[in-house]
């Protein structure tokens, strides 16, 4: 009888202390995967929280922080899985919100992103980095009144951190904004001087004015912080480019296609660099390059239309090409990119199609009426600017804006 009695009272005891156990076996990992990501040592931290959900499967936190060492990691979509299974474990976790929607930014897509980071701001308003985040989305989806709005908030909450003035400058460059934007570019370098994406920043700004030696200055500042920094040398080459000097423009693009031999838009930008220094051969080779890497890549398909609409070499003028290469451009577009349709309209003008090439320029300055550079080319034509499109929003430069795409 006795037998019967304690048998019950020691499994007791041992359940008991098998879960003690357990409970500290989770938090050792769990403490030693946060130790290992706060040492950037994210592979290891990967693999203590990925033995930590085992033993507790149920834990939201271990689960956020396995998705954000996935984040770090550059690894968005397994981020996703762990940060959605954090959420439906605790639906108030601010935090693992905000970080769900940074992951889908990562992978650009900015509504899921908006819809999950609307939830954490309404959990806590006075979150900067969801709000950050937000904008950061509404600056994908190329939405940029919202997004400064947001950006606004995020300030007030915390002036000192240089990334929200960064944000709201490429916004406010969107706007066409740029003096604005410049103004908080500058406020973001003078938090951080080090880093290299503000200085590139700013030399957009400064490009899209057309200060290409300030825009030079600022692609160099960012070089000389991150000699890999692929983006600087591409921007550098296009503000050569819009200075005219098409081979110096080229030294740059050879530097950034020796780092990323795979993308189209290089050898699009070279390949218009070469066809203005009337180098078609080259240009011809790098356009085709383009497109063989991707054939539904849109800016390539239009310069290759204008080549062979406007090449002073004969050999390389071909009509029917340049209009079929300009219209297929639009087709990939969808019928939504102004420099596409505006390439088409010039396309269209060299091949001596100039009502057609009015009325397709027209339809440009319907969907923008405020871009400046393609209501002076009308003007060139000798053609008046649809009836919808009133005076010039701003300031008319002297000369035309080169065609950045």
């Amino acid at each position: 009888m006795r037998l019967k009695i304690l048998f019950p009272v020691i499994v007791l005891v041992f359940s008991c202390g098998m879960g003690t156990v357990w409970a500290q076996v989770f938090a050792d990992y769990f403490r030693t995967g946060l130790d290992r990501q706060d040492a950037g040592k994210l592979k290891e931290a990967l693999k203590h929280f990925s033995e930590a959900v085992k033993l507790e499967p149920g834990s939201a936190r271990a689960w956020a922080k396995r998705g954000e060492v996935n984040l770090g990691l550059n690894k968005p979509r397994d981020a996703i899985g762990d940060l959605l299974k954090a959420v439906e474990l605790d639906p108030a976790y601010s935090a693992a919100l905000g970080r769900l929607g940074f992951a889908y930014n990562a992978i650009n897509e900015y509504d899921k992103a908006i819809a999950v980071l609307d939830l954490a701001i309404k959990l806590d308003p006075m979150s900067g980095e969801a709000l950050n985040t937000r904008g950061f989305a509404f600056n994908g989806k190329h939405d940029y009144g919202p997004a400064i709005k947001d950006f606004d908030k995020a300030i007030r909450v915390n002036p000192k951190d240089p990334r929200f003035y960064n944000n709201r400058g490429y916004a406010l460059n969107g706007l066409r904004e740029y003096d604005r934007a410049i103004t908080n570019l500058r406020r973001a370098i003078k938090l951080n001087p080090k880093n290299a994406m503000f200085h590139n920043n700013l030399g957009v700004s400064f490009l899209r004015k057309q200060e290409y030696d300030k825009a030079i200055g600022s692609f160099d500042t960012a070089i000389s912080i991150n000699s890999r920094f692929a983006s600087a040398y591409h921007n550098k080459g296009m503000a050569y480019s819009g200075k005219g000097r098409d081979e110096k423009a080229v030294e740059e693009f050879n530097k950034v296609i020796e780092m990323n031999p795979s993308s189209p838009l290089l050898y699009k930008d070279r390949g218009t660099a070469y066809m203005k220094m009337g180098d078609y051969d080259l240009a011809v080779k790098d356009l085709q390059k383009a497109i063989k890497l991707d054939k539904n890549f849109a800016p390539a398909h239009a310069a290759q239309g204008l080549l062979h609409a406007m090449a002073k070499d004969k050999n390389f003028r071909m009509p029917r090409q340049a209009l079929a290469y300009a219209e297929k451009a639009v087709k990939l577009s969808q019928g939504k990119g102004l420099d596409i349709l505006a390439n088409l309209a010039q396309v269209q003008y060299a091949l001596n199609r100039k009502r057609d090439a009015v009325k397709t320029l027209r339809k440009v300055l319907v969907m923008d009426p405020g871009n400046d550079q393609y209501r002076l080319l009308l003007e060139k034509w000798g053609a008046e600017p649809p009836v919808s499109v009133g005076p010039p929003a701003r300031p008319r430069p002297k000369k035309r804006m080169p065609n950045y795409w």
